[in-house]
């Protein structure tokens, strides 16, 4: 079994609190938005067509995720996006 040479301690102060939400969307298409009301500012973003599983891609402004895949007609889509309150 290994042993721990060394401990760091850091200080509650320099961590940001995080959060996830992982959400679904129905009848997405492109260039449609998806406003997180719950997080101030998005740190990332993963979308997924619910049908076959491939991923959507997308981009992130503020809180809201915009649909960047082309030639998406109202699918079904399950997100997670990250960010802080």
């Amino acid at each position: 079994m290994g042993e721990i040479s060394e401990v760091t301690k850091l200080s509650a102060k320099t961590f940001t609190k995080i959060l996830y939400i992982v959400f679904n969307a129905d009848d997405v298409s492109t260039s449609d938005t998806i406003v997180m009301d719950t997080l101030t500012t998005l740190t990332g973003a993963a979308l997924f067509n619910r049908s076959d599983g491939v991923a959507v891609t997308s981009s992130i402004a503020t809180n809201t995720i915009t649909v960047t895949q082309a030639a998406q007609t109202n699918i079904l889509i399950v997100g997670i996006a990250t960010g802080t309150e």
